[in-house]
């Protein structure tokens, strides 16, 4: 995340100040060939008329209110318009806002915020990977540190709703094809069988 002395490039449209960061100005000069507009600007007009639901909150908001979201090296999709996060800024603020909260408390506990070496996944059980290594998790309603997960699985977790919820529709809607019955087994973890 860029500082405030990066939020440099402030353009004046018709209707208010908009601020764009060094690296986001570099993204439309850096990936010409790949964007559909000339620069941040013309695409935050586009995108100020455009509807997108948050993730999170289930809002409609105009698709200016979500933050890009930059893919490896990919700033854009396929047909050259910006990627952006799946939540609202205001959703991404407050996430923020419960990482730290759950990073202190891990912190007043002892547990580091990196992964200590020979570190799994705790839901794969994997070691880490070049373009998989392991992060803090933290459940988004109690603010608490839940474990190391690969950065997939963390993804996994996230695009499924967070919560157990979304995995049990996963759950149900696989036991469409597939036979299988869940049951808990002594130490209270779930087993398919």
């Amino acid at each position: 995340m860029e500082t405030k002395s990066e939020l440099n490039h402030v353009i004046e449209d018709d209707y208010n100040e908009v601020s764009f960061t060094k690296k986001e100005m570099e993204n439309y000069t850096r990936q010409k060939d790949k964007c559909k507009f000339p620069n941040a600007l013309e695409e935050y007009k586009w995108s100020s008329r455009q509807i997108k639901i948050c993730s999170k909150c289930n809002e409609e908001k105009k698709l200016c209110e979500f933050n890009g979201n930059t893919s490896g090296t990919d700033a854009f999709d396929k047909k050259g318009y910006r990627l952006r996060r799946p939540e609202c800024s205001e959703c991404t603020k407050s996430v923020g806002k419960g990482k730290k909260e759950a990073k202190k408390k891990a912190k007043e506990l002892g547990i580091s915020y990196t992964a200590p070496i020979g570190t799994v996944c705790g839901v794969c059980g994997k070691s880490p990977s070049s373009g998989n290594g392991l992060v803090f998790d933290h459940c988004h309603e109690n603010n608490i540190f839940r474990g190391y997960c690969c950065n997939s699985c963390n993804r996994s977790i996230g695009v499924l709703g967070d919560n157990i919820d979304g995995i049990l529709r996963v759950l149900n809607y696989l036991k469409k094809t597939e036979n299988f019955t869940i049951i808990q087994d002594e130490n209270g973890d779930y087993v398919k069988i």
